[in-house]
């Protein structure tokens, strides 16, 4: 399995996860196992599709990653979630179904328990045309997949109620799918100032997240609603919106008063929003490395911003470098990543390509396999570094843990994430 862009496709390579629909997600506009041709790959370049997955014998036991059922379920996500957001958009008094937000949740969120293997965040799975219901969709599958690693950490930060009801993920999902539904609720000129500035400082904009609970409050669940309200809460005290006082005047919440949640979400929303930076109006969306947002999020996990421990668990479910994808190191050596260690994200391990040119010649029968050198792990080596990734050069985006427990989700805070202790907890 490899990950390649639309524009190096070539006709007869074989599909190995489905493509969705940009404009009708939860249909399939190509199947896995599809070989294409010069028509379908026209239709893909047409249609704004950037990347897709293709089978690659010598790299088929990385298919443990695809899931075409979780793709499949993450476009019937994001095609509920765009009809919600244009029944709110041309009535903000409407009813929400919470019931069919928490069924499809729910649904998804089977799918990833049921292949956990391919409950990893590899790239978009969704190249729609509509950058709030992809960034919403985005932001429901990883908070999703991190809950899945939290089982532990969320029983602990929800003491009073009981551990099965603690684990339940439905209502963190309905949240995160609806954390920016008040950003239909903005004058338009506020949402293109925002876009182009991405200014977290201007009052009109931090408005939504008040107008997105007035807008589900009574109508999902209030664990839901609150983490609506509450995504933008930040660890220091610094998030909004204010919370009123009896004594003293309105402040943001801070550590553990904001419930886990909206922690979860918040770490969603950041690095999917790092992910696809401010651009000028009328150009093009572009997408940062995966390893860059990382990164970047990291420096707002390490300024007191965001909770610590949720960023493990976006670290054991994003992959800096996703297996299957191309990378060149530092000594020119072209490779594919063929596994990582979350503890150590920016040190994959990658098999060399021999004949990069070759590479992707399709071949119609297998009695000419393409074949790979031999195994880096970059854990062991000093004197090489992943240089290039996803088009770009990544050379100063490499990050590494200041201690051996920083990215190891097996350790925990006790007593909450401002606790003082630390120990082995279960990963999830």
């Amino acid at each position: 399995m490899l990950r390649i862009s639309v524009d190096k496709a070539v006709p007869h390579m074989t599909l190995a996860l489905p493509v969705l629909h940009p404009e009708k997600p939860e249909h399939l506009l190509l199947k896995p196992g599809a070989e294409l041709d010069t028509h379908s790959i026209q239709k893909m370049r047409q249609m704004g599709v950037r990347r897709i997955w293709i089978r690659y014998p010598p790299t088929d036991f990385l298919l443990r990653y695809a899931s075409p059922r979780i793709v499949a379920e993450h476009g019937k996500m994001a095609s509920r979630l765009a009809g919600c957001f244009d029944t709110v958009a041309s009535d903000t008094h409407a009813d929400l179904e919470f019931n069919d937000y928490a069924a499809t949740v729910r649904s998804f969120a089977q799918a990833m328990l049921d292949e956990p293997s391919a409950a990893v965040f590899l790239g978009d799975i969704l190249d729609s045309s509509g950058p709030l219901v992809a960034h919403s969709s985005n932001v429901c599958y990883l908070s999703l997949l991190m809950a899945l690693k939290l089982d532990g950490y969320l029983i602990s930060e929800r003491p009073l109620i009981g551990a099965r009801r603690a684990q339940n993920v439905e209502n963190l999902g309905v949240g995160a799918m609806l954390h920016d539904v008040g950003m239909l609720r903005l004058a338009p000129e506020v949402v293109a100032d925002w876009e182009r500035t991405r200014d977290e400082s201007d009052p009109r904009w931090q408005k939504h997240a008040a107008l997105g609970f007035d807008t589900v409050r009574g109508k999902v669940a209030p664990t839901a609603a609150a983490a609506v309200l509450h995504h933008h809460q930040r660890m220091d005290g610094t998030g909004f919106p204010r919370r009123p006082r009896i004594m003293g005047p309105p402040r943001p919440l801070a550590g553990g008063e904001i419930h886990v949640f909206a922690r979860i979400i918040a770490v969603a929303d950041v690095f999917d929003r790092l992910r696809a930076p401010p651009v000028p109006k009328g150009s093009e969306q572009v997408r940062v490395p995966t390893v860059r947002a990382l990164r970047q999020t990291l420096a707002l996990v390490r300024a007191g911003k965001l909770d610590p421990v949720v960023f493990k668990a976006l670290l054991a479910v994003v992959p800096a470098f996703a297996p299957g994808s191309l990378v060149e190191l530092s000594d020119g050596t072209v490779c594919v990543v063929v596994m990582w260690d979350p503890t150590r994200p920016c040190e994959p391990v990658v098999q060399i390509v021999p004949d990069p040119a070759d590479f992707l010649r399709p071949r119609a029968a297998l009695d000419d396999p393409p074949r790979l050198g031999h195994i880096i792990d970059l854990r062991n080596r000093r004197d090489v570094a992943v240089a290039f990734a996803e088009g770009e050069n990544v050379g100063t985006d490499s990050f590494h843990a200041r201690n051996p427990t920083e990215f190891d989700l097996r350790y925990q805070f006790v007593g909450g994430v401002l606790g003082s202790a630390l120990t082995p907890a279960a990963a999830g």
